[in-house]
């Protein structure tokens, strides 16, 4: 009985202080919703009423008053209660839950007796709590508004991100804003959030900036990107440290995509108002580009990719080298049994696996044999991923495309491309499990692209005990997509349960597919690929430039080099995307290196490699490198270009050039036209997409377009005659271990 008193007190407090709390939540969520004004009349008006019945019901003796006596009450009740009312919103009233009239009587005793008293005077302590609170929100929303744009003003922010989603992608969205705030090494960026629903009118906006976010609307979105337009116009007209350059990216969330713009600072300082105004209104850059474009229609670079392009992407960055060098995909033969039935994260599961699943051989006699991987497909829709893969990759398919991409004269004359991958497809799980071939020494993948319900006993159990029985010496990796775990390898027992000891007796699973790791905003915005990217795409446009791809510190005198190549004009984004990918698989390339090194240095005694062993590397390591570009050019949905006409395609190209106004002493306009020959990006062709020992031909087909009389003076015009007629393919392949790979 002595702890009634106490129980009694922590139980009044906690109601008291869960009512104040629950009405204060109340009123803050009204605010989110962009209510301020409307809540502080309600709860002004609200705190007036029960102020001025009070008075007069409980505090004003009106019995046996006259007419004057109660219009005068009644004229001050209303002036004391708008006074009171306003009073509440600074505290000015006081708190005290009984009012001052109980006395000495206060207590349960009063409360009973004056039951309407006690609880108009309630509510009136709750308006005054709440109209503090609502001060105290304002106040702290003024402070933070102030300080937002103080830090705007004086330039006190890093890159500036202006980010656009639809409802459905407002998750993804507020996970790549919350890597981007986390991730800044040094000054926060600048973000304007744009959320609009079905209704673009209705949209929403937030501003975050020096660590502080606060909701707002259009007009003050723009006045605020007003004060970034005039430091980066500062910043254009002089030096800038690096590091402290601030570019502007447009990432727009839109129907499972995510389409990325930057700019840098120089092409942003030039940005007129409209511009401004249709990057916050959500316009898609270069989406309506006039021939010659200008500010938000002429972005530094330009990509696109769906999320579950991203999620696919960063699994196989999980499976490559650093990160899965013990698993060794890019290094031994691949089989990969994919299954699903979500159409599209199924092909780009494949794709993906065919890009970075090349592999080379390499025997005793220094042979070396291309292994491409081999993918075994089940699912309900396999006819349907089937249809996909052969209509968008018909080159991984060559029973269907002689008779549809090229005649009959040329297919006999043309060599052929080995399909980068060969397929098997099977509409059981099990009957995929039990037939697809097997090989120990190689990388076996087991990947289930949906989310694992869980059953008993575990399917991963079944799928492994079939494997077991047919190659005892395998050790397959289990891939499991999970859009909500944490990203990384787990040990799972026969129970389908995680476990860390007897690793020997579990099945290695890795888990994909986080919200949270597709959305980093380093890997949405390029941060960690492009560098090592900007490289690769120096070693092609400067040959003098020789960075190393693994060290920062080393290649940072080619940094501004690298930067200019990468951001020139003439760059498109087949050369942009092609360089990433070789960044993407580089890694397999040296581990690759280095394994045939140190195989070399023991059958030759030699403890390092000799000029005649390089150059037997560099041979290995070109071929493997031809064999991943095929198989990136094949599953970009290209074919092999016929030779025959060559000539004759750049000779038309060069009339209509001439026709448009062109200049036939620019080397660099005439050099994009052998290019386009080469490469014919309407029609998805390219003539050194053939194999390794194929390569001299294609050099010799190039060398061809100069054959005529015409195109030579043509080409010695534009004193390019000697860079057509001394392409070497298999040199280019080759010089990628010259440039980029070293032994440890």
């Amino acid at each position: 009985m002595d702890n009634l008193p106490i129980i009694g007190t922590v139980l009044g407090t906690a109601v008291a202080l869960a009512i104040v709390v629950g009405a204060v939540y109340l009123l803050h969520d009204r605010l989110d919703h962009g209510r301020r004004p409307r809540v502080f009349v309600a709860t002004f008006i609200a705190v007036a009423l029960i102020c001025f019945a009070k008075q007069l019901l409980f505090e004003t003796d009106a019995a046996g008053a006259s007419l004057l006596s109660s219009f005068a009450t009644s004229a001050t009740a209303a002036l004391t209660s708008l006074g009171m009312a306003g009073a509440a919103f600074l505290g000015g009233n006081g708190f005290a839950l009984f009012p001052d009239a109980a006395g000495d009587a206060a207590g349960l005793a009063w409360i009973a007796a004056n039951p309407g008293h006690f609880a108009l005077h309630a509510l009136f302590e709750l308006g005054n709590l709440l109209s503090l609170a609502l001060t105290a929100e304002f106040a702290l929303t003024l402070f933070t508004g102030f300080s937002t744009h103080l830090s705007l003003t004086q330039g006190h922010f890093g890159d500036v991100l202006i980010v656009h989603a639809s409802e459905p992608m407002a998750v993804h969205a507020e996970r790549f804003i919350t890597g981007a705030s986390e991730s800044a090494t040094s000054t926060p960026p600048a973000i304007i959030f744009r959320l609009s629903g079905d209704d673009p009118s209705h949209a929403t906006w937030r501003i975050s900036a020096a660590g502080h976010t606060e909701a707002t609307d259009r007009e003050r979105a723009l006045q605020e990107l007003a004060s970034i337009a005039r430091h980066l116009g500062k910043a254009s007209g002089k030096t800038q440290k690096r590091g402290r350059e601030r570019s502007i990216y447009i990432a727009v969330f839109r129907n499972g995509r995510v389409t990325v713009a930057l700019y840098h600072p120089d092409r942003a300082a030039s940005w007129r108002d409209e511009d401004w105004e249709r990057a916050l209104d959500g316009a898609e850059p270069a989406s309506d580009a006039p021939s010659s474009p200008r500010g938000i229609d002429n972005p530094s670079d330009l990509y696109s990719y769906s999320v579950e392009e991203i999620r696919v992407r960063q699994l196989v960055r999980q499976l490559l080298p650093p990160q899965g060098a013990d698993i060794g995909i890019g290094i031994h033969p691949l089989t990969a049994m994919v299954m699903g039935n979500d159409v599209e994260r199924m092909v780009l599961t494949i794709v993906y696996l065919v890009r970075n699943g090349q592999a080379l051989l390499v025997g005793d006699d220094l042979a070396a044999q291309p292994r491409q991987p081999h993918i075994a497909i089940a699912s309900a829709k396999a006819g349907r991923i089937e249809r996909r893969l052969r209509r968008a990759y018909p080159a991984l398919f060559p029973d269907g495309l002689d008779a549809t991409t090229i005649s009959s004269e040329s297919a006999e004359q043309q060599p052929r491309l080995t399909p980068p991958a060969t397929f098997a497809f099977f509409s059981s799980k099990l009957d995929m499990i039990e037939q697809t071939p097997l090989d120990a020494g190689g990388v076996t993948l087991v990947i289930n692209t949906e989310p694992d319900e869980g059953r008993a006993p575990s399917q991963r159990e079944v799928w492994h005990r079939t494997l077991e029985r047919r190659c005892p010496a395998i050790r397959p990796v289990y891939v499991q997509f999970d859009e909500s775990e944490h990203p990384g390898f787990v040990w799972e027992n026969s129970y389908g349960g995680r476990e860390r000891a007897h690793a020997e007796d579990l099945k290695r699973v890795l888990i994909y597919g986080s919200t949270a790791d597709c959305m980093q905003s380093s890997l949405v915005l390029h941060r960690s690929i492009d560098r090592r990217a900007m490289m690769v795409n120096l070693r092609y446009a400067d040959s003098s430039a020789k960075p190393d791809l693994f060290d920062d510190a080393a290649n940072e005198p080619y940094l501004s080099r690298a930067q200019n190549a990468w951001n020139d004009p003439a760059l498109t984004l087949y050369d942009r995307e092609s360089s990433r990918a070789t960044a993407d698989f580089i890694g397999a390339e040296r581990l690759f290196w280095n394994e045939q090194a140190q195989a070399l240095a023991a059958r030759s005694g030699h403890d390092m490699p000799t000029d005649e062993d390089r150059a037997t590397l560099q041979d290995l390591v070109g071929q493997l490198e031809h064999l991943r570009w095929n198989a990136y050019m094949v599953t970009s949905g290209y074919i092999t270009r016929p030779w025959g006409d060559l000539a004759q395609d750049f000779a038309a190209s060069w009339r209509g050039y001439l026709r448009e106004g062109g200049d036939a002493n620019d080397g660099g306009a005439v050099k994009s036209l052998v290019k386009s020959a080469i490469r014919d990006k309407h029609l998805k062709r390219h003539v050194a997409l053939v194999d390794w020992e194929f390569l001299p031909l294609a050099d010799k087909a190039i060398a061809s377009i100069a054959d005529t009389p015409e195109n030579e003076r043509v080409l010695s015009q534009a004193g390019v005659l000697t860079w057509v007629r001394s392409r070497y393919n298999q040199q280019s392949d080759r010089d990628i271990a010259d440039q980029f790979i070293t032994v440890d």
